[in-house]
């Protein structure tokens, strides 16, 4: 008989989206606080500044990464959350939103929608949105559109391409930047996370505060047996892995996030613009 999925699991299938509350604990987020400016102060200008939005690279052996990896009960709720069979870590950023700054405009992270995998129902990659503070619509919460990673939506026509730096020209009346008539917007307590397949569309709240909003993002792989070959081998290239001259950790939980693939390495054409029109394939 097929495996039960869990109740969790289909919602976030049929969704795209999932909201872990208490992923990290409050002494944990007052312990990430002090290592994002730890990691902020000698990030030696490593950020990447697209418009309304700062991402810091992390990599595996970043503290920052290992305090967030080393519960085996916070990676056993994602793994639940998202049916995973095969869990592995692919990359990590700071999320930065600077006060009194815009939304972040509509998009989706999926990175290649010519290959087929992008239209099965389970998702091929998920990022994970840790908040070290509340978040609502003041203050830079994410806003998603649920469903929008199955189905294409009329917004997929009138988009930018994802992550491309002109999107920082949009008027706010753009429908990029505008809310959407079906949009959810999470609002979390610090140490609550957001799951949100890589394919969905999603963008940010304006953060009309004086506080810069922090949130740690990590990305995996949810069940990475199971994609193709030259999708594995163009992930783990990814600079935020080990090369193949850095030792192994040792620690064996970290060991077993981080993936393999013994096949060829190479890097696939990116195509980070959905089709106006698509369905995926159920």
């Amino acid at each position: 008989m097929p495996e039960a999925v869990p109740p969790e699991a289909e919602a976030f299938l049929h969704r795209g989206y999932a909201v872990i509350q208490g992923f990290l604990g409050s002494a944990e987020v007052a312990a990430m606080r002090a290592e994002v400016e730890r990691c902020l102060t000698s990030s030696r200008g490593l950020a990447c500044e697209r418009p309304h939005n700062t991402l810091v690279p992390l990599r595996w052996n970043d503290r920052l990464v290992a305090r967030m990896l080393d519960s085996p009960d916070r990676l056993s709720r994602l793994g639940e959350t998202v049916a995973a069979h095969d869990l592995r870590w692919i990359s990590g950023y700071l999320s930065l939103k600077q006060p009194n700054s815009p939304p972040l405009w509509w998009h989706q992270d999926w990175w290649c929608w010519t290959h087929p995998v992008s239209f099965r129902p389970e998702a091929p990659q998920v990022a994970v949105l840790c908040y070290l503070s509340p978040t609502d619509e003041h203050n830079a919460a994410l806003r998603v559109i649920p469903r929008s990673h199955h189905a294409s939506t009329p917004l997929h026509a009138l988009l930018p391409e994802a992550h491309a730096t002109d999107a920082g020209d949009l008027a706010t009346t753009h429908p990029a930047m505008s809310d959407h008539a079906d949009q959810k917007t999470p609002r979390l307590a610090a140490g609550d996370a957001v799951v949100v397949d890589y394919r969905l569309l999603h963008g940010t709240h304006a953060n009309s505060t004086a506080t810069r909003r922090e949130c740690v993002l990590l990305t995996f792989a949810p069940s990475w047996r199971m994609l193709p070959a030259d999708i594995r081998g163009h992930l783990i290239r990814h600079p935020a892995l080990p090369t193949d001259d850095e030792p192994r950790p040792e620690d064996p939980w970290l060991d077993r996030l981080l993936p393999r693939h013994d096949g060829p390495r190479h890097d696939l054409p990116l195509d980070r613009t959905a089709p106006s029109d698509f369905a995926v394939r159920y």
